[in-house]
């Protein structure tokens, strides 16, 4: 059954460069037919706080994630006396890209470090190493990607426990440029998620929820004004679970991605998108519904901008009797200029867990609320310095033990690229 899309990315592309003819210099063209971990490469080359040597940009930088107070080191229910520390969180990094003669090269590596006082079993340090290769034959571009990340962190806002989790990917594909804004492309990305040592509810994460992926997609991008460009693609998934096969799926996708360069007044990305998930196991809902994601801002005035994120997707729930949830989430950021560099910030979000897989039980929905504020500075070097607070609060109707309180009063220092 997954062959079907391979050979169709392969008819269409194919088709494309026979219908084409004299070839011509390849088109700057945003990287396509990325995986998991290479999707959070960059498209384009870094241009503040970088080094140079020959054809090849370094950005290194540090992070300062958080360095401050957690009321509720444990996500526990307030019954059970929350525990409290201090933590403080670093990740330095170093982002390497390259245009050569006949490759383009995007890399990333970093660190993530994390120490609490008084919680030993909370420390850790991981690693994120991720990459991407173009190939730039004329007008057919090859590519290839692979990265791997190893982090000890709660992977979504269903699980409380810090997970020790490694993800793979390996990805390949193959692009052909119909002209300098238009390209059609045909992709596969294999990635891997493993769960380590990691307990929830006294359910063992790496029994229930390691897995790998295979996606196929083939597809077309264009810019359609030279600040807004399109990409559709259509593809298939089959998630596969490596002790627990029951909870596999199959899945069909169809998306359109539309993104707006930085030059506009509106920035940002938005996706809209069709999934069809089957799960192999027959007492399960068939989802079939919509999905996407949104991240724009919008500037307010002279000295303000709005920020909007947003997503609605499936999720693998770790508890065998959920199977999956729908999330719906949204988070609205508010920045305001003081005076000078200083700012004020507000955000408020809401996430939204639909748990309504198994016809033969109880629908349920379990919330999660935000709402935090910083007061920043801002440095030429595109450094921010800001003291923040952050209060959270999830609550389960049908599951008592998963709600819980969250305070956090913490300094950071945030660098853009």
């Amino acid at each position: 059954m997954m062959r079907n899309p391979v050979r169709l990315a392969t008819t269409v592309v194919l088709i494309c460069m026979g219908l084409m003819g004299v070839p011509r210099a390849a088109g700057a063209q945003s990287a396509v037919g990325t995986g998991p971990l290479t999707a959070a490469l960059g498209e384009t080359e870094p241009t503040t706080g970088v080094l140079i040597a020959g054809p090849v940009r370094f950005a290194p930088g540090i992070t300062v994630r958080e360095l401050g107070y957690d009321s509720n080191v444990f996500n526990e229910p307030p019954e059970k006396s929350p525990k409290e520390d201090y933590v403080a969180a670093v990740n330095p990094d170093l982002s390497l890209f390259a245009r050569l003669r006949f490759f383009r090269i995007s890399a990333y590596g970093g660190s993530e470090l994390t120490y609490y006082q008084k919680y030993e079993s909370e420390r850790s340090a991981g690693y994120a190493g991720r990459a991407r290769v173009d190939v730039l034959l004329s007008r057919v571009r090859p590519f290839f990607g692979g990265g791997r990340t190893k982090t000890r962190t709660r992977p979504n806002g269903e699980i409380d426990v810090r997970a020790d989790r490694i993800q793979d990917e390996w990805s390949s594909g193959l692009a052909f440029d119909l002209s300098a804004h238009s390209l059609v492309y045909g992709s596969w990305s294999r990635s891997r998620t493993a769960y380590q040592n990691s307990v929830q509810d006294g359910v063992d994460l790496s029994r229930v929820l390691t897995r790998s992926r295979d996606d196929y997609q083939a597809g077309f991008k264009t810019d359609l004004t030279p600040l807004l460009s399109l990409q559709l693609h259509g593809g298939q998934q089959e998630d596969v679970f490596e002790f627990e096969p029951l909870r596999n799926t199959r899945s069909t996708l169809g998306v359109a991605t539309f993104r707006i360069d930085a030059a506009a007044v509106v920035t940002g990305a938005v996706t809209v998108g069709y999934k069809d998930m089957r799960p192999v196991d027959p007492t399960l809902k068939r989802f079939r519904g919509l999905t996407g994601s949104a991240a724009i801002t919008y500037p307010f005035l002279e000295f303000g901008r709005f920020t909007l994120t947003a997503n609605r997707g499936t999720e693998y729930s770790f508890d065998a009797a959920e199977a999956y949830y729908v999330e719906n989430s949204a988070m609205l950021t508010y920045t305001n200029r003081l005076f000078r560099a200083a700012d004020a910030q507000v955000r408020l979000g809401r996430s939204l867990f639909d748990y309504s897989a198994r016809p033969d039980s109880a629908a349920h929905k379990d919330t999660l609320d935000v709402a935090a504020g910083s007061l920043g500075y801002n440095l030429r070097n595109r450094t921010r310095i800001a003291v923040n607070y952050e209060y959270s609060r999830r609550r389960s109707p049908e599951i008592p033990r998963r709600n819980y309180d969250r305070r956090r009063i913490y300094l950071s220092w945030l660098f853009a690229f």
